[in-house]
């Protein structure tokens, strides 16, 4: 159901006061996680808020990444379509639809885990150094496939999800949240050592609109970020119900909407006009508002780092 007006206002006084800390302010500047091409770019975001600017860009290729097989280069990560920071931002998870998932170190580059998960669309870590990866439609795909950062290669468990697009665990409540086609699917997480592990579907809430793409942590503990090809929304897991996001809620197909949490700022890629197109050469932001020119290939998704 949508926002009333009058919430509308208060969440956007309260988001831009907060982002009053921002760019200006900050003691280092943040950076982001770029990726859409066959490379993932680790930018500076520089400048002031209302007028950003790229500052220091270093970029993972996978043709350069020491630990990554030759195979796996211009295969497996021909459009990356996902780049999250973990292990405290020191390392990257990376995943690409044309079948390739990997983490490397964000200082040396070099590739320490990698395995082939067929239209791979997004992925989390679990306890214990597991990696849930969302494999998204294929005719090996539409599932959640499990495996453990120690060997590369080797999927442990998988359990079907119809598109899978997008995946969170959330370590107080100890759950993991999926996004599909059309539900967010909640899972238990079972693990018994590094080659034992697996999920059990707990619950399913039906999306607003079908065709569900991206999700990630909101403003709240209690809050998840939904995109569809119909909306923005934000789902209360406590609910279990949606509501219009205040200000992308109107927003059709937006690929990724990135919470950066002590400022409020979002970062947010919505594909450029013409058919066919599920890219763009250019991030939006919110709190403040504004934009900047992709810092090199098209973006499909970016991540506060």
């Amino acid at each position: 159901m949508p926002i009333p007006e009058l919430s509308r206002r208060s969440f956007v006084t309260a988001l831009a006061a907060s982002s009053a800390l921002s760019l200006r302010g900050a003691a280092k500047p943040p950076r982001l996680l770029v990726c859409g091409g066959n490379v993932v770019y680790d930018a500076e975001l520089a400048g002031t808020a209302e007028n950003p600017r790229w500052g220091e860009v270093r970029v993972w290729r996978p043709g350069e990444s020491k630990g990554l097989p030759a195979s796996y280069v211009e295969k497996r990560f021909a459009t990356t379509d996902d780049c999250k920071p973990i292990d405290g931002g020191t390392h990257v998870l990376v995943t690409a639809s044309s079948g390739g998932v990997a983490i490397y170190e964000r200082a040396s580059l070099a590739t320490k885990f990698y395995a082939h998960v067929a239209n791979a669309h997004s992925a989390c870590m679990l306890p214990g150094g597991h990696v849930v990866v969302a494999a998204s439609v294929s005719a090996e795909g539409n599932a959640l496939v499990l495996f453990h950062r120690s060997t590369s290669e080797r999927a442990l468990f998988r359990t079907p999800l119809e598109s899978a697009h997008g995946v969170v665990w959330d370590e107080k409540r100890e759950t993991l949240y999926a996004v599909g086609m059309g539900h967010v699917e909640e899972y238990a997480f079972h693990h018994g050592g590094a080659a034992n592990a697996s999920l059990k579907l707990l619950h399913r809430t039906a999306l607003p609109t079908r065709g569900g793409h991206e999700l990630s942590p909101g403003a709240k503990e209690n809050e998840l970020i939904v995109t569809s090809q119909g909306g923005v929304y934000l789902f209360d897991k406590a609910a279990r119900t949606f509501a219009d996001h205040p200000i992308l809620g109107r927003e059709l197909d937006v690929k990724c909407v990135s919470l950066h949490p002590p400022t409020g700022r979002i970062a947010y890629v919505k594909p450029d006009e013409g058919k066919g197109v599920w890219w763009s050469f250019r991030i939006r932001f919110l709190h403040p508002g504004g934009s900047i020119a992709s810092p090199g290939e098209r973006v499909y998704k970016v991540r506060w780092a």
